[in-house]
């Protein structure tokens, strides 16, 4: 058995584990009639997929909101898609963008991860020289938080809805507020 199967049968096994004691959850129309009757302000957090960035954690377990992860919790075409899903759906109105330190973006370069792809399929080599994949340097972090919280402020299919900007200190779990 490939290490991949015995993965996968791990997370079989995990998730037949959590099943049998789940009582169900609520639904879509549930969901959205308790923000409605509590008043709660929809949340969406945008975050690196790093398995260190755990919103839950860091901001709280009692956090209620969307976690949306990708590659260095960038600001990128498929967030702005998904928050107007949320607004759709929820009225989603905040959105909290969380950069962190020591990010893998910062460990690569844009060659490293082009040459890597096309090592592994040279037929996809056009694809991969398209891509945008938004890379910055430690030193410029807080500027990367900035960048995504004005792209999204200058969204105009996002008017309405209010970005903030913080930076996760992996070392120390302190997550500071970036004025933008």
């Amino acid at each position: 058995m490939s290490a991949s199967r015995d993965t996968i049968s791990r997370l079989l096994a995990n998730n037949e584990k959590f099943a049998s004691s789940f009582n169900g959850a609520p639904t879509m129309e549930q969901l959205r009639a308790d923000i409605k009757e509590n008043g709660a302000q929809p949340l969406f957090i945008l975050t690196c997929l790093d398995p260190r960035c755990v919103p839950e954690a860091f901001f709280g377990p009692d956090l209620r909101g969307a976690v949306h992860r990708n590659a260095g919790g960038r600001a990128t075409g498929d967030v702005v898609r998904s928050l107007n899903v949320l607004r759709a759906l929820v009225n989603m109105k905040t959105v909290v963008v969380v950069h962190h330190t020591d990010c893998g973006m910062t460990h690569v370069t844009e060659d490293e991860i082009r040459e890597y792809a096309k090592s592994k399929n040279p037929e996809a080599a056009a694809i991969v020289d398209k891509i945008d994949f938004d890379l910055w340097k430690e030193e410029h972090l807080e500027e990367s938080v900035k960048k995504d919280v004005r792209k999204l402020r200058e969204e105009k299919s996002l008017d309405g809805i209010e970005v903030f900007g913080f930076v996760l200190d992996t070392q120390t779990a302190v997550v500071t507020e970036v004025q933008v």
